[in-house]
């Protein structure tokens, strides 16, 4: 039986990535311990040709085939099933080895890296998967890569957490950039004709991670860097989003409700069960994650739309809670709103100036001569409504206004 297993997924880029990786593998290896195996998913230039020419030259080979793209995970998961081998390495097709001694320098524990990184969300060290050596008894008891990832990304993180609950070590011996390799990093994901919006689909995967295993983690991503507040059915809601949504289900008239910029859906708690509520917002995970939660389902409707394109209806109230000043034509959209309300709800920072809040603020310095027609509140940092706006200190950095505008009968 050989001693090492090295399983290499690939997906296109045979000239550019492949060979070069193959050949330095062959190269550099006492090919009479190694078995190679390539696990080919949706390739659609000459890897076939290549992998049958590679079955007459490598003695020791196997071929994975799939016709489709079926992702990182299961690919690799399709060769780590072939393997015969008790050390089984990892090794992305983009990486090139550069010395004869690579796999006795993995040869160490039960998961042994080339590089490892730290996870915000599990809060551990993970070895990087694009080369790395795993005993087959770890795999024995984690199990093979978590396939919900798809396309790639966090299943690496997932793996190393759950290994290490089990009481298996990771190696981290070369962060120091001594081991023998060249890695491109992302050759495929990188390529949008191969792997559209990549960047999205990683952060689908830490979402789902931290979802699992990381609850606050997966609540600031959500927040898009602090840009939005994000509360979870059974979350506390702090007292400054708790007052201002209790304030507006005491101005409310009619009983239906539209709410612009209503991120995980949480103000529709506040609101009696009776009332018509839908939400709207940009952000098409967000508003998925407003589904999820199961508000009030009768009577309640999520959408992700851009308020700018948004086909509005009549209302009879509209609530838009620190959406205005997101928008580079806030102004005027407050205009357009009030076309079709009976009531108009806002609130919006007073008087900010400009990066006090960060880049995601569009309009800056607004103060209620912006707002003519509307009567006017104000609620400090600690959720304190009061009529005039309180004093700006290091405690009380900022008043929002809370606005109200009805339409003359």
């Amino acid at each position: 039986m050989k001693k090492y297993s090295v399983v290499i997924p690939t997906y296109n880029h045979c000239e550019k990535y492949l060979k070069p990786c193959v050949d330095s593998v062959i190269k550099h290896s006492n090919m009479d311990d190694v078995e190679l195996i390539i696990s080919a998913n949706g390739c659609t230039d000459n890897t076939r040709a290549y992998l049958d020419y590679l079955q007459t030259a490598v003695p020791h080979f196997r071929m994975c085939w799939n016709d489709k793209p079926i992702g990182f995970a299961k690919a690799t998961n399709a060769g780590i099933e072939r393997c015969k081998a008790d050390k089984i390495v990892l090794l992305n097709n983009d990486t090139v080895i550069l010395d004869s001694n690579w796999l006795e320098k993995l040869d160490t524990g039960d998961i042994n890296a080339v590089w490892t990184q730290f996870s915000p969300i599990t809060q551990r060290n993970f070895a990087v998967f694009f080369c790395v050596m795993i005993n087959r008894k770890v795999f024995d008891e984690v199990g093979l890569l978590n396939e919900s990832y798809d396309t790639g990304g966090c299943e690496d993180i997932e793996f190393c957490y759950k290994a290490e609950k089990l009481g298996f070590k990771i190696e981290a011996n070369f962060n120091d950039g001594s081991f023998p390799i060249y890695h491109k990093a992302e050759g495929t994901m990188d390529d949008p004709e191969l792997v559209k919006d990549w960047k999205n689909t990683f952060f689908l995967n830490e979402l789902k991670l931290a979802q699992k295993y990381n609850p606050d983690h997966y609540r600031f991503l959500l927040s898009n860097n602090y840009e939005r507040a994000v509360f979870l059915k059974g979350d506390p809601v702090f007292p400054r989003e708790t007052q201002r949504y209790e304030w507006a289900a005491k101005n409310l008239v009619g009983n239906t409700v539209l709410e612009i910029g209503c991120s995980t859906g949480y103000g529709r708690q506040f609101f009696d069960p009776g009332i018509v509520y839908t939400g709207l917002d940009y952000d098409p995970i967000i508003v998925e994650v407003a589904k999820e939660q199961q508000w009030e389902s009768y009577n309640t409707e999520f959408y992700q739309a851009d308020i700018n394109q948004f086909a509005l209806a009549q209302y009879d109230n509209i609530v838009a809670f620190e959406v205005i000043e997101h928008l580079d034509n806030g102004l005027e959209i407050v205009e357009k709103l009030k076309q079709h309300c009976k009531r108009l709800l806002i609130t919006v920072p007073h008087n900010e100036p400009k990066g006090f809040w960060g880049e995601h603020h569009r309009l800056h310095g607004l103060t209620e001569k912006d707002f003519p027609e509307f009567t006017f509140a104000y609620i400090n940092h600690n959720g304190d409504i009061s009529d005039v706006p309180q004093d700006i200190t290091p405690e009380n950095p900022c008043n929002l206004m809370i606005c109200r505008w009805t339409a003359s009968e």
